[in-house]
């Protein structure tokens, strides 16, 4: 499906480990302003670079109105830059599961509760939505969200279901609208491996990209298009992005966006 994929040339190395891109898209205003909006946390900024999130929402069409949920929010960063694309109109559920409140603190020293707490602090993003629910259970009315972002966290329903992603994705295509979109972003596992590399919390937090893709389509969904801009050949696809040598590198990471066919009914 090769004539599917959104090629980015690479045209130079530059300081950042993932190579600059010569057919980098033009970004819209209202990501622009949202990436760069001065009330973003400073530690979020801090991770744009390796994650390149303009490009990212570019790439999945994210605008102005949109009714968005994104899959184990943790703590809300991301969620926080769709909602602030998606505006007054629009409306972002950060989505965790009840278990995740019930985790030790981060390195940071604070708790699951705390982070999502103070990301939502003041009504600082009033059209945020905290949704503590199942994965599979979403709790949401059929057909009612345009669009779903799994940012790096595909691979981890593999282990938090025990191999179980089926009624995950059953219940996100019964939400989404026709024509609806999954955005996904996740680290890249060595091809042919399949779910071996997702498959314990403990292990390599990675997932082989024809394997992700072949979960979507026997759920009924297509693949619209693909990205190579966020790939890094230097990554050798063994260790989890956690791993001491990780520290100051980045993932070799696979960019992928489905649809809910037009014609589906819910």
């Amino acid at each position: 499906m090769r004539n599917l994929r959104w090629i980015f040339v690479l045209a130079a190395v530059c300081a950042s480990p993932l190579a600059a891109t010569a057919d980098a898209p033009k970004i819209s205003p209202a990501i622009q302003a949202a990436v760069d909006s001065p009330d973003r946390p400073a530690a979020d900024k801090q991770r744009d670079e390796g994650r390149r999130p303009a490009i990212v929402l570019q790439f999945f069409g994210i605008r102005p109105g949109q009714t968005l949920i994104e899959y184990i929010a943790t703590g809300g960063s991301t969620a926080e830059v769709l909602a602030r694309v998606v505006g007054p109109k629009g409306k972002v559920y950060m989505q965790n599961t009840p278990d995740f409140f019930t985790r030790p603190a981060g390195p940071n020293g604070m708790s699951p509760t705390k982070l999502v707490e103070d990301r939502l602090a003041n009504n600082r993003l009033p059209n945020v939505v905290r949704l503590d629910r199942p994965l599979d259970d979403l709790g949401l009315p059929p057909a009612s969200v345009d669009g779903a972002v799994m940012n790096l966290v595909f691979h981890d329903m593999f282990w938090i279901t025990d191999d179980h992603v089926e009624p995950i994705l059953k219940n996100l295509f019964v939400t989404l609208k026709p024509g609806g979109f999954v955005g996904v972003v996740d680290h890249a596992a060595p091809a042919g491996t399949g779910v071996e590399y997702a498959r314990k919390r403990e292990g390599q937090h990675r997932i082989d990209e024809e394997f992700a893709k072949k979960k979507f389509l026997e759920a009924g969904f297509v693949l619209a298009k693909e990205s190579d801009a966020l790939r890094n050949p230097a990554d050798d696809r063994q260790k989890p992005f956690f791993a001491p040598e990780m520290k100051g590198k980045v993932t070799d990471r696979f960019l992928l966006l489905f649809r809910k066919p037009k014609s589906a009914k819910s």
